[in-house]
């Protein structure tokens, strides 16, 4: 008993079936021998720790050494789910954080640190700078459609998450997660638990569970680029999402957004094919009877047009806030600029025209006499100076 009460923190394991293993060597990085098991408590972060009845506990204070390995679990939690916790701290290095931002950070906490947006719109409407400055110090990330925290990405995290959740619901352990690191995982779309998904960091749309950090990528994508309510699916949606593009169509649409066009339909698709197949055999043919040089050259040009990807369906944006923003923020632009235009153009052609006053006007008379000549310029004194 004294070498568990003087065991190191890292000497206890949380095992994912809610077991605890004690290990007395702390050098080893095997989990060591079972001691005990945690049970539901009062609160879904701290689980209750149970000593369970094994040799290696026969004759001991069992109750000290509960008190001693509720307090290493609690450690383990905290330390694990850092982020989570910073979310409610208030010291110097992180700062205080007034009334508005600290009721999201409190249902961010609630809810294991990710909730839908809508949950907390009005809120986020009512926060000024330094909120958002508070908020960026504990890491909160506010995304298009759902509110997160980034940091709880980690694999220790997601799989720490999901036993407490389904301890605290009475679900069974282990509580089945993705795999360390995978952007998305297939799920029974009409049986899974969306809550579930959603509070280990991996909401479902379509028939996915979807990393939150790559699905608030896809999303801020799309919106960035959607264009009059509209935007086309890409590639390195996919890509990043880690599905197929049939998948990708079913995520989208389950976000609310409607396929409008699909350039992809059944008879493009067999005639691609069917081009495909004949330009395959007539590159074929073409390389047998070319030289070794020509023949890279021929492969090299096949290699490049099976390169050039098919264009993806467009869509329509879902009409939620998000949406509306978008299409505010555009309107503002324009109707600023074309308000300018009209305001140089009105300045340019549109001056105050000179108004006379209206004055009745009468007949004139003008009297002109007409010029007296100089007797020198008379013609007839000039005749006579000529005769002189």
């Amino acid at each position: 008993m004294e070498n568990i009460l003087k065991s190191e923190n890292k000497q206890f394991r949380l095992m994912e079936d809610g077991k605890i293993c004690w290990q007395s060597n702390p050098t080893n990085p095997l989990p060591g021998e079972h001691i005990a098991h945690i049970e539901k408590g009062e609160d879904k972060l701290f689980p209750k720790v149970v000593i369970d009845d094994v040799p290696l506990l026969e004759g001991k204070d069992k109750e000290e050494i509960s008190k001693f390995v509720q307090e290493q679990i609690e450690t383990h939690i905290k330390t694990v789910l850092e982020p989570l916790f910073n979310l409610k701290r208030e010291d110097e290095e992180i700062g205080e954080i007034a009334e508005i931002p600290k009721s999201i950070a409190e249902k961010l906490f609630e809810n294991f640190g990710i909730i839908p947006r809508e949950q907390v719109e009005e809120l986020i409407e009512k926060l000024d700078v330094d909120d958002r400055k508070a908020l960026r110090k504990r890491y909160v990330r506010l995304g298009s459609i759902l509110v997160f925290v980034p940091a709880l990405n980690k694999p220790a995290a997601v799989r720490l998450r999901a036993l407490l959740f389904n301890l605290w619901n009475g679900k069974e352990l282990p509580a089945q997660t993705p795999k360390d690191g995978i952007v998305s995982q297939l799920i029974d779309k009409e049986n899974v638990n969306r809550k579930y998904y959603q509070s280990i960091g991996y909401p479902v749309y379509g028939n996915r569970a979807i990393r939150i950090d790559m699905l608030d990528r896809v999303i801020n994508f799309i919106y960035e680029q959607a264009d009059k309510g509209e935007f086309k699916a890409q590639h390195k949606m996919a890509e990043w999402l880690g599905c197929p593009i049939v998948d990708l169509y079913d995520i989208l649409e389950s976000m609310g957004h409607k396929k409008i066009y699909d350039t992809a339909d059944e008879k493009k698709t067999e005639a691609a094919l069917e081009e495909k197949k004949e330009i395959s055999a007539k590159d074929l043919k073409k390389a047998e009877i070319s030289t070794e040089e020509n023949k890279d050259e021929v492969l090299e040009e096949k290699e490049n047009q099976e390169q050039v990807k098919p264009e993806l369906a467009s869509f329509r944006l879902k009409k939620g806030k998000a949406y509306f923003k978008n299409q505010g923020d555009k309107k503002k632009f324009k109707s600023k600029k074309t308000s300018d235009d009209k305001k140089g153009k009105n300045n340019f052609k549109k001056k105050t025209p000179f108004k006379k006053k209206s004055v009745e006007r009468k007949p004139q008379v003008i009297i002109a006499d007409a010029p007296k000549a100089k007797e020198e310029d008379s013609p007839f004194a000039i005749l006579q100076q000529l005769k002189k």
